[in-house]
């Protein structure tokens, strides 16, 4: 294992590389109800089941009409019953085979007595204003290509289609364990001593939101027989294992140096902050990611770290997050070696925006994690000055 300081440490990009190349997800797929695969994966090509319409439809609300009887001009409507002559077709009804053309609503006005009044009615060839069997969707074509995230308009075409159930690709399995003897559960009012476990309830919706299938353990204690179980029990179940806390030179912070024990360590301090005593290790083929346990450097990891393995899983690029250009309020210092986490709080409307930085240390824990916008900055000699323009990573 790699027991570098900050100055030596991989980036986040290093230590991403690192871990993909020895991990090899055990990919797999599985069958999925329509209504539930918003987000899902197409594990193939998926192929609409009928044509839509099946013969054909009228393309707008209007009146059907057999053509021929247009050929010499516009014919004498004022006798015309509903059911002989014509037939009403709004958009998207099929209608009798007698008739071939639809006109529209707005040329038509009906009698009191009966009969049609027509205007603006001068060339009527047959198919006019009629969609052909297939228009909407055709047998065979195909509707989501392998590897489309599906959206819910796509869920839409692949009903007009006649699919029920997909083929998706499975989700990730990602095991979370808490760890940490002053750690009480939430909904806990906390005594001297004690703190409230919030990383498990943070990390199951961002892997949600990731596409992956969370398995949130319980908070294991400073234990090591005790975290050592934890963590070969979460190792058989699971795709990715996350450890929170313990990761640091602590007197109870066994997590990094365990599970470099237990398997391959791979590193043990990253040249970014918050997180920088983040630790990772392979067992067998899952990876064992030591997140530190505040909760901002938790996020982060799980921010730049844990997605993009969850991307990689599902054979998806990596997010990327709207910005928008803001200028500084207040100066930021240079971080030479390091890549730094800046929580901003945005203020102002676009395009002119000003960015303030959260401090996140200490009080200011909960106005971090609830900042509007972040940018992590470049781990170069360089500072940002008041009055700098920075693209802004937005979060809200």
């Amino acid at each position: 294992m790699l027991d570098l300081h900050n100055d030596k440490a991989p980036s986040r990009r290093e230590a991403v590389e690192l871990i993909l190349s020895r991990w090899k997800p055990a990919r797999g797929s599985e069958r999925v109800a329509l209504d539930a695969a918003p987000g899902r994966v197409a594990a193939s090509d998926i192929f609409a089941a009928h044509s839509l319409p099946v013969v054909r439809a009228s393309a707008m609300d209007g009146i059907c009409v057999d053509s021929s009887r247009f050929a010499g001009g516009a014919p004498d409507t004022s006798l015309w019953r509903e059911g002989r002559d014509y037939a009403r077709a709004d958009t998207g009804d099929d209608f009798d085979d007698r008739f071939d053309a639809v006109i529209q609503i707005e040329s038509v006005s009906f009698l009191p007595g009966g009969g049609l009044a027509l205007t603006g009615v001068d060339d009527l060839r047959p198919g006019l204003n009629v969609r052909g069997c297939g228009s909407s969707v055709m047998e065979g074509e195909l509707i989501v290509r392998a590897g489309t995230a599906l959206r819910p308009f796509d869920l839409a075409a692949l009903a007009l289609g006649g699919v029920s159930e997909i083929e998706a690709a499975k989700k990730p399995v990602v095991a979370f364990i808490p760890t940490g003897s002053e750690l009480v559960p939430q909904g806990t009012v906390p005594r001297r001593g004690q703190a409230v476990e919030c990383n498990s309830l943070m990390a199951r919706h961002m892997l949600l939101e990731m596409g992956a299938e969370p398995l949130c353990l319980s908070i294991a204690r400073d234990e090591p027989a005790a975290l050592r179980e934890a963590i070969r029990r979460a190792g058989a179940a699971a795709d990715v294992v996350l450890i929170s806390g313990g990761s640091s030179k602590g007197g109870e912070d066994f997590c990094a140096g365990m599970i470099a024990e237990m398997g391959e360590g791979l590193f043990h301090w990253i040249a970014s902050a918050p997180g920088r005593p983040m630790a990772a290790a392979m067992l067998g083929n899952v990876p064992l990611l030591n997140l530190p346990g505040p909760p901002v450097a938790s996020y982060f990891v799980m921010d730049w770290c844990v997605r993009a393995l969850a991307a990689h899983f599902l054979g998806q690029p990596e997010p990327v997050r709207k910005t928008v250009r803001a200028e500084l309020l207040v100066d930021m210092e240079p971080t030479e070696g390091m890549e730094i986490l800046r929580k901003l709080e945005l203020s102002g409307t676009g395009p002119s925006y000003g960015a303030r930085v959260v401090e996140m240390r200490g009080v200011s824990t909960v106005k971090a994690l609830t900042s509007s916008a972040q940018l992590v900055t470049d781990p170069g000699p360089e500072g940002r000055r008041r009055g700098d323009i920075v693209d802004a990573e937005l979060l809200r």
